[in-house]
């Protein structure tokens, strides 16, 4: 938004970030407060829209997941899931349970990956007020345990999707080729190293000093019945949400404001649109009690109490889903017997329909329109780092708000670090062109 002269003349203080750091993407922060209170507040997304919805109209079914999976490099599982899953739900498609297991599976291999990038490289050194995760000797040890984990989650993926970046085994019905069992069994010895050392984990990070940022906030993620969610469930949140998929995307509103090439969401509500947060921590919130025993003991042996309100503290459920998402593989791979059926057939069908799965960052959002020829009429898709920012803006808000009278430095970094704990993915959240006039 432009500043005029005279505006910028009467505000007594412009707390700027430039660019953000240890963020995937661009972008910046502007608090602008005067009298003592802020009066503007700003996470400034700068970055290029990509128009994917846009290049996916008019392209027939099948090229979907292929395209979708080159939206972001670190979660490109969360866009294959969301779509196939819209896709085979127009068609009358119920994959069969080895075809559900393996999909689980790779989306272990994402989170694993994902949540130890953002662990151990990009949010764990703010906890030691370092500028990196390669600025402090002491620091590298932990950096490389994080190294070791995202390459493990990688070699999941690169085995179950073809290659470890934007895999290329999904299609409609299941996958193009099934993997054989000596190849994900050769996985086990160092994924079962890597779970118990994931799961000591958990303890090392509810030892980190944690600033107070509690707040009452709506906290909304996937449920099931059954298990820890990632592809399957309604939508509810901690407030008394409890929905199917097609139902919640009705209850979304997305916005969008003139400093940003994201788009904002939030709920609707009868005069307003309420802020509110997905991602891990919604996730540990709603579903702390699929997860298993041992995990659980973990929680409480580290001395961890639910819910967690304080954003800060985002890193703990991530520690608990990454050892979480180890188990699984684990689980997966003992229970995997070779299965000759790498798809079921579908029959094209016209039709429309929402899917949503649990990315890394949360709920990720995909409607599709197909004509009667398997072409896309109408997409669209609602990174789960766009449903944040606006919860994000009103969290460093409140931040500052409460600390008005601290130097500016400290409500810089700090501000920072709020915005880091969300883990956004700026690349993914941009859909919209900032026009001359805004």
């Amino acid at each position: 938004m432009h500043i005029g002269r005279c505006e910028l003349k009467a505000l007594s203080k412009i707390i700027k970030v430039d660019y953000l750091s240890r963020v995937e993407g661009e972008g910046g922060l502007v608090i602008e407060i005067k009298d003592d209170r802020t009066v503007r507040l700003r996470v400034n997304i700068f970055e290029a829209p990509r128009f994917f919805e846009s290049f996916l109209r008019g392209r027939p079914y099948f090229d979907v997941m292929d395209f979708t999976a080159r939206i972001c490099g670190i979660c490109p599982v969360a866009y294959q899931m969301s779509s196939v899953h819209a896709i085979e739900k127009i068609f009358n498609i119920e994959v069969e349970k080895p075809i559900k297991e393996l999909r689980r599976l790779l989306y272990c291999g994402e989170w694993i990956e994902s949540h130890a990038l953002h662990i151990y490289l990009l949010n764990g050194p703010d906890f030691y007020n370092i500028e990196s995760a390669w600025s402090s000797k002491e620091y590298l040890t932990i950096a490389k345990k994080g190294l070791y984990f995202k390459k493990l989650g990688n070699e999941i993926l690169t085995i179950l999707g073809g290659r470890s970046v934007h895999p290329i085994s999904i299609r409609v019905g299941g996958f193009y080729k099934m993997p054989d069992k000596k190849s994900l069994s050769a996985l086990l010895p160092e994924l079962k190293k890597a779970y118990e050392e994931s799961l000591k984990e958990i303890k090392w990070v509810a030892g980190l000093q944690f600033n107070d940022n509690s707040w009452d906030t709506e906290y909304v993620s996937l449920i099931h019945d059954n298990e820890y969610p990632m592809n399957y469930g309604n939508v509810a949140s901690n407030k008394g949400l409890n929905m199917p998929m097609e139902k919640f995307i009705e209850n979304v509103q997305e916005y969008q404001v003139n400093y940003s090439t994201a788009l904002h969401s939030g709920l609707k509500r009868d005069s307003y649109v309420s802020p509110y947060v997905v991602g891990p921590l919604s996730r540990l919130n709603l579903n702390y009690e699929k997860l298993p025993a041992e995990i659980q003991n973990m929680i409480k042996e580290a001395g961890i109490s639910l819910p967690i309100t304080n954003t800060h503290m985002s890193i703990i459920a991530r520690s608990v889903e990454l050892a979480y998402a180890f188990y699984e593989a684990i689980r997966i791979i003992n229970e995997y017997n070779e299965y000759d059926r790498s798809f079921i057939d579908s029959e094209l069908k016209e039709g429309e329909a929402v899917w949503i799965t649990e990315a890394p960052r949360g709920i990720l959002i995909h409607r599709y329109e197909l004509d009667n020829s398997g072409y896309v009429k109408n997409c669209t898709i609602i990174p789960p780092t766009s449903q944040n920012f606006a919860h994000i803006e009103a969290d460093i808000y409140r931040f500052v708000q409460n600390n008005i009278d601290k130097p500016e430095d400290f409500i810089k970094k700090e501000s920072e670090k709020i915005i880091r704990s969300y883990d956004p993915c700026i690349s993914c959240s941009v859909h919209v062109v900032k026009t001359r006039n805004c």
